[in-house]
């Protein structure tokens, strides 16, 4: 193999990385995008408790719930969910298989924080 055949199929694999990364970068700015406005309505109903949302769902739930709630991946996409407020607190306080219950982990305003910023997702 030439040293010119070998610089263009290495140039084309670095190109191939960049366009990958690009495209990672741009779906992780849509999805900032898209949950911004639940993420600033829990913050500020949970203030005085000094609560980051996005940190808490990424501690939390992200390891199942890519995409803070907007993909499906090992556990379901969040977003857009029929569940009410009160029936994913009561989820994410006892679980339900294969979801282990967080009440041990969280407080009561946390549930409820997570909850409501769920609900506030948008659907799409």
């Amino acid at each position: 193999m030439s040293n010119r055949f070998k610089s263009a199929l290495a140039a084309c694999a670095l190109a191939a990385g960049m366009s990958s990364t690009v495209a990672a970068l741009a779906q992780t700015q849509d999805i900032d995008t898209a949950i911004a406005p639940a993420v600033s309505q829990v913050n500020e109903k949970y203030s005085e408790h000094n609560l980051d949302i996005k940190k808490l769902f990424a501690q939390k739930c992200s390891w199942c719930h890519q995409g803070y709630g907007m993909r499906q991946a090992d556990g379901p996409k969040l977003a857009g969910t029929d569940k009410t407020k009160e029936q994913l607190m009561k989820q994410i306080a006892n679980g339900k298989s294969p979801m282990p219950g967080f009440k041990n982990q969280l407080k009561e305003y946390e549930l409820q924080a997570l909850a409501e910023y769920i609900k506030a997702l948008p659907k799409n």
